[in-house]
């Protein structure tokens, strides 16, 4: 498996709830993605997130939604919100596969979402 680094085992390590419950720090795992957080805390919004692979950035989470624009690859965004939140699901995606966790960014103007799995 993989190894977990991205912006979610930060979000992990201050303690975000995840849609299975609490997770430890250092215990995030590609199938508990964070989907609100705690103690009204915000841990990654404002954080840099860097594309894995050039991606669409999409209006909504979906592959077939709207895109706004292009995150490159190696390009830096902004992540604008708290957590990822699910969508649909994508297959073989960025190295992912049966992943819908999708990340809210901003790059240069353009805010949308991006598959989580493409960003590190």
């Amino acid at each position: 498996m993989k190894k977990f680094a991205s912006l979610l085992s930060v979000v992990a390590m201050t303690g975000a709830t995840f849609a299975a419950g609490t997770v430890a720090a250092g215990a995030a795992t590609p199938e508990a993605a964070p989907t609100a957080a705690s103690s009204g805390s915000c841990p990654g919004k404002g954080m840099t997130v860097k594309a894995k692979e050039s991606v669409k950035i999409r209006k909504t989470k979906k592959l077939n939604g709207t895109a706004v624009g292009l995150f490159p690859k190696g390009a830096k965004a902004k992540f604008t919100a708290c957590t990822v939140s699910s969508g649909q699901t994508y297959r073989n995606l960025c190295g992912w596969d049966k992943d819908n966790r999708w990340s809210p960014i901003a790059y240069r103007g353009m805010k949308g979402w991006v598959p989580t799995a493409c960003e590190i």
